[in-house]
């Protein structure tokens, strides 16, 4: 450091920051394993560990507001006393924030950290081999840095959905349970239909993929420089022609699967107001209950919708890693030979 250039941060704590939240390693695999998870937890391992912790520490808050949102409406309609209600529900906010920012901090760095680590071992295959080149540092640009924030929430990302998820619908069914499972209902086209056209739009991605990287090792060859202008017309039309219909594909299916989610989330409100109107009317159940089963509706709606874009995520990004593990593994035999 600068001499009269004094650090905000002390080495202490510098250290202490550390060791508590390591960084990933710059140094990268020797070998790439096949596998997209093996690759997570050899990759990052102790950051996984770490994230998994903070993960589930976070999750059980969700169903808090709830509970306040629930007490402070029935003591409203009650013409009650709030109480330290509204205090406490601004503590909970100003927690459940600092813990948020420092896991969101957390995974930012441990995405950029695989980053640049699948960056350094990409980049070490690299050997001026111009057919290859293009596809190459398309991969180094785009395809691993997609890889690598996928890494970073591999783990922690779907833990916390889920958590959150069955801690709200576990607040909800105990506290009035028939609103509840009529709720949930719900979400079952959703979990049915998603993974079915899922699987259909990773066929379309990998077809794709290799269109494209086929596309871009072309341009590079010696062999189709100094063509004419028909004869490149009559090789590269087709392959863009065929990237254009396999990606209107995957827009259709894609849009879709959303417009049916959507249609599906908000039946579960209608659902929750409509039945739980009726308990309120047959003294069943309090108002404050109700407000709050929608509110809670909502918080499952996210979590739910979280976990399945997760689901198209890790299906997009399995195939996106197997296309550079592929490749990293075939210019190390290529190098060894």
């Amino acid at each position: 450091m600068a001499a009269g250039i004094v650090s905000p941060v002390s080495r202490p704590a510098q250290d202490l920051f550390a060791g508590l939240l390591p960084p990933v390693p710059r140094k990268p695999l020797q070998r790439l394993p096949r596998g997209l998870y093996t690759y997570v937890w050899r990759v990052s391992g102790p950051q996984q560990a770490r994230l998994v912790l903070m993960t589930l520490a976070v999750f059980p808050l969700a169903m808090v507001p709830l509970e306040l949102q629930r007490r402070i409406v029935n003591a409203v309609v009650s013409l009650e006393d709030f109480g330290v209600v509204p205090a406490v529900y601004l503590i909970f906010i100003v927690v459940s924030g600092g813990l948020k920012w420092v896991r969101g901090v957390y995974l930012g760095r441990v995405a950029e950290g695989v980053i640049r680590r699948l960056r350094f071992r990409v980049v070490r295959t690299l050997d001026g081999d111009d057919s290859e080149e293009g596809a190459k540092v398309s991969m180094v640009v785009a395809e691993v840095e997609k890889i690598g924030g996928f890494v970073a929430q591999a783990v922690a990302d779907p833990l916390l959905q889920a958590g959150v998820f069955f801690s709200v619908f576990g607040y909800m069914l105990v506290v009035e349970p028939l609103v509840a499972v009529v709720a949930f209902g719900f979400f079952v086209p959703s979990l049915l239909l998603t993974p079915v056209l899922q699987n259909v739009i990773n066929r379309l991605s990998a077809q794709r993929i290799g269109q494209v990287r086929q596309l871009s090792r072309d341009m590079t060859h010696d062999d189709f420089n100094g063509l004419d202008e028909a004869a490149l017309t009559a090789h590269y039309d087709p392959m863009i022609e065929e990237v254009h219909a396999l990606q209107v594909r995957i827009v259709v299916i894609k849009h879709l699967l959303k417009v049916a989610n959507n249609a599906l989330g908000h039946l579960g409100p209608l659902s929750v107001l409509v039945l739980g109107g009726w308990l309120v009317l047959q003294g069943r159940t309090e108002v404050g209950t109700i407000v709050a089963f929608v509110s809670g509706y909502e918080r499952l709606m996210g979590p739910a919708r979280d976990l399945l874009n997760f689901y198209r995520q890790y299906s997009q990004m399995r195939v996106q890693y197997r296309l550079v593990a592929d490749t990293v593994r075939t210019d190390e035999a290529t190098q060894a030979g």
